[in-house]
């Protein structure tokens, strides 16, 4: 995960903020509800970018022989597969 967890609930406090700030929305006295569901939900979506690059690493280490045979790039195969996982899943990267 790119963000840790502190910043995650920097994140959402702000965006919380933000919005009812300028009037866009009104929580009432579950701010701090809301902004912890808004921080579960980013967690959440970079949780599932973890699990991507996890699977991507597994399948090539099953695949590293053939990888070093036939001299191609490491980084290039897992850009490339994860790019093919995330287009079949709908995985917004």
């Amino acid at each position: 995960m790119k963000l840790k967890r502190e910043m995650i609930s920097y994140l959402a406090t702000k965006i919380v903020r933000d919005l009812t700030d300028k009037g866009l929305v009104d929580c009432g006295e579950d701010v701090g509800n809301v902004t912890e569901r808004i921080g579960a939900i980013i967690y959440g979506d970079l949780h599932v970018e973890d699990d991507l690059n996890d699977e991507v690493k597994i399948l090539l280490e099953k695949m590293s022989e053939e990888l070093d045979r036939s001299q191609i790039d490491y980084r290039k195969m897992f850009q490339m597969v994860k790019q093919k996982l995330a287009r079949e899943r709908g995985i917004i990267l």
